[in-house]
C-alpha cells in the first residue's frame, strides 16, 4: 500500500459535485456484484473495497472463463472491468454519457465477458430518496470539467482505507473494509458481543458494536469526516458528560451520536496521517468506554 496522500489541495466546497457524481456512477458499478455475486446475509456482495494499484473501488471477482472486477475509478470518472491484479480489462470513461449507457456499457462488457446474455437486466437505482438528487439521476450527463476534485476525493479515500486497515488489523472482529455504495461510506464494523460468551442468537440490532469510517459528505455535512460511532446509542448523550478527543475531534449528537474528525480540522495540519490516527485510536477508546466495555 502506498503512502499518505496529502488532502486538502482542493477547497471542500468544490468536491460536493464530485462526490454526488461519483456516488450515482457507483450504483452502476454496484449493479454488477448484486446480481452475479453469490448473495451474502449482509448483502456485501454489492460493496466495494479499495484497491489502491487501480485508484478504485472494486468488488469482488465474478467467475468466468477471464474473472473479473466491476469498478470504479474515482479521480477518472471512470467505470472499469479490472483483472485479479486490478489491470484494466474495459474501461468507460463517464464524462459526457448519462446514467443509462453507463449501465448499457456494463451490460454489454459483462456479457462478453460471461460468454451469455444476463438473465435479466442490470437494477438501475431508484430516484429520491433512495438516492441523493443530483442531475445526473434524471438523464443529465455526466461531466469532469475539472478532474482536481475527483482526485480529492480519491485521496480521501485512499488515506480512509490505510487507517481503517490499521483498525481491521488491530481489533478482532472488525469486518473487512468496505464501501457500502447505498451511503457511498467507507468502514469496518468492529463486533464487540462476540466470542465464547456471546450468544449466538444476539439481535443485531443490540448487539454492540462499534463503526469506524470515512463519510465523504452527506447530507449532514457536506465536506469529507472521518467517524467513530457506537452502537447502540446511550440515551440523551451530554457532550460534557462524553469522553475527550484527540486529533481535533469533536461529538455529534444531532440525529446520531459519534466522534467525527470534520475536513476543516485536517487538511490544514502539517502531519495529517498522524492527526487522524490520533483522532481514531482516541475515538475508539472513547467510544468503547461509551458501549461499557472498559
Amino acid at each position: 500500500m502506498s503512502g499518505w496522500k496529502g488532502l486538502g489541495s482542493v477547497d471542500t466546497e468544490h468536491l460536493v459535485n464530485a462526490r454526488l457524481q461519483l456516488h450515482w456512477a457507483a450504483q452502476a458499478a454496484a449493479a454488477v456484484g448484486k446480481q452475479l455475486l453469490p448473495p451474502q446475509p449482509d448483502f456485501s456482495q454489492q460493496s466495494f473495497e479499495w484497491v489502491d494499484r487501480a485508484g478504485a473501488l472494486a468488488q469482488g471477482a465474478v467467475t468466468s472463463a477471464r474473472p473479473f472486477r466491476s469498478a470504479l475509478r474515482l479521480a477518472e470518472l471512470t467505470l472499469s472491468l479490472l483483472d485479479g491484479t486490478g489491470a484494466s480489462i474495459a474501461d468507460l470513461p463517464l464524462s459526457g454519457r448519462t446514467v443509462d449507457e453507463a449501465y448499457d456499457w456494463l451490460t454489454a462488457e459483462v456479457e462478453k465477458l460471461l460468454g451469455r446474455s444476463l438473465e435479466q437486466p442490470l437494477e438501475r437505482p431508484g430516484p429520491p430518496p433512495a438516492m441523493p438528487a443530483h442531475p445526473v439521476g434524471t438523464g443529465r450527463r455526466f461531466a469532469l470539467a475539472d478532474s482536481g476534485p475527483f482526485a480529492e476525493v480519491a485521496r480521501w479515500f485512499a488515506d480512509a482505507d490505510r487507517l481503517l486497515r490499521e483498525i481491521q488489523g488491530h481489533n478482532p472482529g472488525a469486518s473487512p473494509v468496505r464501501c457500502w455504495p447505498h451511503h457511498f461510506d467507507l468502514a469496518t464494523l468492529i463486533t464487540l458481543d462476540s466470542g465464547p460468551n456471546a450468544s449466538a442468537a444476539a439481535d443485531p440490532e443490540s448487539a454492540r458494536s462499534i463503526g469506524a469510517g470515512l463519510s465523504p459528505g452527506d447530507v449532514g455535512r457536506s465536506a469529507p469526516y472521518f467517524y467513530v460511532t457506537p452502537w447502540p446509542y446511550p440515551k440523551s448523550p451530554r457532550v460534557e458528560e462524553l469522553p475527550a478527543l484527540a486529533g481535533g475531534g469533536t461529538w455529534n449528537t444531532e440525529g446520531w451520536l459519534g466522534a467525527v474528525l470534520e475536513a476543516g480540522a485536517l487538511v490544514g495540519t502539517r502531519d495529517q496521517e498522524t492527526q487522524a490516527r490520533e483522532f481514531f485510536v482516541s475515538a475508539l477508546a472513547a467510544c468503547r468506554q461509551v458501549a461499557g466495555t472498559v
